[in-house]
């Protein structure tokens, strides 16, 4: 994290000049403007365009600052969630609840989530589940809720009704604690804790 937002960065690819991919990047996140704020404080260089109507996503010097600091840490924050991740694999696979593969020979997750599914349960049957956890002082989460089911997608006329894969893999979610935080015995407590309400349903 850099406090709020993020950094992006690519492998050179091949017939694909760098330097082309970061012009274009730089156009998305400020505005489509032809020059950056840098080049535009240079003596008598003021005179700029914009050239698409594109995004705001450049962050400020500060989270700037913040991400550097960041990067330090990261492998070690990288290695303390595969830690959990592979905890959690090992105690949830047995039981038939479904999870993300986060690491296979062709990628590596950034372990930002921990989602799982529990298989057969309706919607109250997984925010019980929810609230149980929570009793027990493990705070979870459900990612995400399908935009259908917003009222700003609502009132657009989107219905559920017309998504069910989403409304499928949205109705038996729920995110587990997963952040550099917790000690081996924060883990141990939210897998014995899961396991056992899970399986007395």
């Amino acid at each position: 994290t850099t406090a709020e937002g993020g950094a992006l960065t690519w492998r050179s690819i091949e017939g694909i000049d760098d330097e082309e991919i970061y012009k274009e990047l730089q156009l998305l996140s400020l505005h489509g403007q032809s020059k950056d704020a840098l080049a535009k404080t240079k003596l008598g260089a003021w005179e700029y365009d914009v050239v698409a109507p594109l995004y705001k996503c450049n962050m400020t010097d500060i989270m700037g600052g913040i991400g550097l600091a960041q990067m330090r840490r990261y492998p070690g924050m990288l290695k303390r969630r595969k830690e959990i991740i592979e905890r959690y694999n090992e105690a949830f696979k047995p039981l038939g609840i479904e999870v993300l593969n986060h690491y296979d020979e062709n990628h590596q997750s950034s372990g930002h989530l921990y989602i799982t599914r529990v298989p057969n349960i309706t919607g109250d049957q997984r925010n019980e589940i929810i609230i149980k956890m929570a009793e027990r002082g493990i705070a979870c989460n459900v990612h995400y809720k399908p935009l259908p089911m917003l009222s700003a997608y609502k009132n657009l006329g989107f219905d559920i009704k017309d998504y069910p894969n989403a409304y499928n893999r949205f109705i038996n979610e729920i995110t587990l604690p997963l952040h550099t935080k917790l000690s081996d015995e924060d883990v141990d407590y939210i897998i014995e804790n899961f396991k056992e309400i899970v399986s007395c349903l």
